[in-house]
């Protein structure tokens, strides 16, 4: 047979803030076991891409991986692929960080293995036809992406066995196809089914070549994986079964680039893989799209389908998920900040830039199979970085009293309002009842409000559907075709919210609800969250005050909500004076969403008084009446939220819990804790002071 090339690429990756247990699992049971046995095999030659936070992990834990790794790259059976350094999505970051981000891994891979990489992995896949521009004089020469972008750009089946160039204003940049047989056979099938595959596309198409790109996760980290790959030898299996056959090549990209001309240009349009761009759709018409997806495969013509079937691209997620959008604009904005001030002080603000980068990790800001957007401990690590790179960029400037932004910062069509002073930031959104989105303290680098809402995804049919009791067989999957559910009475959480997960929205209460009716979304009550509320904002030399109004219609009344932020006290604060017009007789209700990370756990509890000790964990439910001050501890980080009126309430509590697919099933993920302080209104006018601050505890 006519020899034909294999080019293996693996994409090692753990984002930003996963937990440490997670790093070593990965390590001891994926990359360096999967190393090892490769090691054995010089011939074998391959590609690997691992990301920043994953190289810094293991160099701190296990530097000698990366003296193997180097090792193997100078005896030439290792090609180090690059990439933006903390893992981003390219299309959503500003032009000066995507270019920081690629330049660090340059310059780490240059270090730490001998060598700049001349290629680089796009995160999730996710091409932007900006992107050969973006990365020009970096010294890449191309990146690897599935081949449903070619399928889409019109390519033939025949013709995704090379490389192609593309452009962007005279920009050149190299694309592979990652072979979508060998995407979903590796590790999955025999070793026997990929050679076959091979033999029948040479045989019918002659010399070409074959790339596998894809997540090193699935050696032994995805579920059944660890016994298929390792225990029963399916990688070595695998490696001998290759290496047995003389007409395959094992070839490294950057060898076949400077050895084979292009099969030609193309032009790619923004996407990524194909399970992705259902993913990203807004959820009702991601569940339309694969009904017809699964329609099609019943017809056995997903091959003819596939080139014209293309659902969402990446960025629709910061629609589907405002949380994500708000971050992502709050990225932006610093980036130009912290240029701005580097070039009218000449400093460099290298720290801040890496925390800033830090912020821009893909995966806590969107969702698919993984946790993703649903993992707290995820976006908290967003929001740490964030803050860490603003609190230096705040103090660089040397900014005194307090700083307001008044513009459109997230792009939604109305301003948001961004107040920050030397300790803090918050941010009100006039538009969504006048409410705080955002509640961070430098020093804590902790963001308290980072909670979103119970949102309705596609993949909750499937869960509908589900029957509890039954087993699946032990035959070893992609977690693309698996539905597991990690525990019974799921189905009972798909409760889904009116409006996003902000403080201090205010509601009025018909009756006084039941905490499970608030918990489950069954309660009489006008919300005011998705309304507009009218602001301005009062500047004077010494304070800084944003009052907020809103007529609400309801049973006849015409009630007026005024509310009057400030930031408060020496400590991080914020308060509201709050007046109520036109309700007296009724009940005023004040929401507060407020995300210490941990539901149960012996360092995070409530202090309210007269309830118990055992009764204190935050995925706690009850009521609790006639008090005016309370408080959410969290001794692990070291923090105490205080929440104070300067009138007594009835407060109503209970755990937010939404419901999301992972790699290892359907599972709950605690979200927060919400918080209804409700007033009862006897006169009219009505007001009162509602204060919140963070101070500090000691911590375990």
């Amino acid at each position: 047979m006519k020899k034909c090339r294999f080019i293996f690429c693996l994409h090692n990756h753990q984002p930003v803030g996963n937990f440490d247990h997670v790093f070593e699992w990965g390590f001891r049971d994926c990359y360096d076991k999967t190393l090892q046995v490769l090691r054995e095999y010089p011939e074998f030659r391959f590609a690997v891409h691992n990301s920043g936070p994953l190289l810094e992990w293991i160099e701190e834990r296990h530097p000698e991986y990366i003296e193997t790794l180097s090792e193997m790259r100078r005896r030439g059976q290792v090609e180090i692929i690059g990439g933006g350094f903390y893992e981003p999505i390219f299309s959503i970051i500003s032009e000066n960080d995507i270019r920081g981000q690629i330049s660090m891994m340059q310059q780490y891979c240059e270090k730490r293995f001998g060598a700049k990489p001349e290629g680089f992995w796009t995160a999730e896949r996710v091409w932007d036809p900006e992107i050969p521009r973006l990365v020009s004089d970096l010294g890449l020469d191309y990146t690897i992406l599935d081949d449903n972008h070619f399928r889409y750009a019109g390519i033939e089946e025949d013709e995704l066995y090379g490389y192609y160039i593309t452009e962007r204003l005279d920009r050149q940049l190299k694309v592979f196809p990652i072979d979508r047989f060998l995407r979903y056979s590796i590790p999955f099938r025999l070793p026997a089914e990929t050679i076959d595959y091979f033999k029948s596309v040479a045989d019918r198409r002659g010399e070409c070549a074959f790339l596998y790109g894809d997540d090193g996760e699935k050696f032994g980290m995805w579920p059944g994986t660890f016994k298929w790959v390792f225990e029963e030898k399916w990688l070595v299996n695998f490696v001998e079964a290759v290496l047995r056959e003389d007409w395959i090549d094992m070839t490294l990209p950057s060898e076949y680039v400077r050895e084979n001309a292009p099969l030609g240009r193309v032009y790619l349009t923004q996407g990524s893989y194909y399970e992705l761009s259902e993913w990203a759709l807004p959820s009702p018409v991601a569940s339309r799209l694969i009904d017809l997806h699964k329609e099609i495969k019943g017809w056995n013509r997903e091959n003819d389908f596939y080139p014209f079937l293309k659902g969402g691209v990446w960025n629709n997620f910061l629609n589907k998920y405002p949380e994500s959008n708000a971050l992502n604009k709050r990225t932006l904005l610093l980036s130009g900040e912290i240029q701005a001030l580097e070039c009218e002080k000449g400093i460099v603000l290298e720290d801040a830039r890496r925390e800033l980068y830090k912020s821009e990790c893909n995966c806590a800001y969107w969702h698919g199979l993984f946790g993703g957007i649903y993992l707290s401990s995820l976006r908290h690590a967003l929001h740490h970085n964030i803050l860490a790179a603003e609190g230096r960029y705040i103090k660089a400037r040397g900014l005194k009293g307090v700083e307001v932004i008044d513009r459109d910062i997230w792009n939604e069509g109305t301003n948001q309002i961004l107040l920050r002073r030397e300790d803090m930031a918050a941010l009100i959104v006039p538009a969504h009842g006048g409410a705080l989105a955002e509640f961070g303290v430098y020093s804590k680098r902790f963001d308290i409000l980072a909670v979103i809402p119970r949102r309705y995804e596609a993949y909750h049919e499937t869960l509908k559907q589900f029957n509890e009791s039954e087993e699946q067989n032990g035959d070893v999957k992609s977690i693309h075709d698996m539905v597991v559910v990690k525990e019974k009475g799921l189905k009972d959480r798909l409760v889904y919210d009116a409006c996003r997960r902000y403080s201090f929205k205010d509601l009025f209460l018909r009756t006084f609800p039941s905490v499970e009716d608030l918990m489950y979304g069954r309660a009489d009550i006008i919300e005011c969250g998705g309304l507009p509320y009218t602001y301005s904002i009062e500047k004077k030399a010494k304070s800084l005050q944003v009052p907020l109004e809103r007529r609400v219609d309801f049973d006849g009344r015409a009630a007026v909500i005024r509310k009057r932020y400030s930031l408060s006290g020496p400590a991080a604060g914020v308060k509201a004076v709050y007046s109520i017009a036109g309700a007296a007789g009724t009940l005023f209700g004040v929401e507060l969403n407020i995300n210490l990370l941990a539901a149960h756990d012996e360092d995070r509890f409530y202090e309210i008084p007269g309830l118990a000790k055992e009764d204190s964990f935050l995925d706690s439910t009850g009521l609790t009446e006639g008090i005016d001050a309370f408080a959410l501890v969290d001794r692990y980080s070291g923090i105490r939220v205080s929440i104070g009126s300067s009138i007594a309430f009835g407060l109503m509590r209970y755990p937010i819990y939404t419901v999301s697919q992972s790699d290892r099933g359907f599972e709950k993920n605690y979200q927060g804790a919400s918080l209804f302080l409700v007033y009862a209104i006897k006169g009219d006018p009505e007001g009162f002071d509602l204060t919140l601050s963070v101070e500090g505890t000691p911590g375990r």
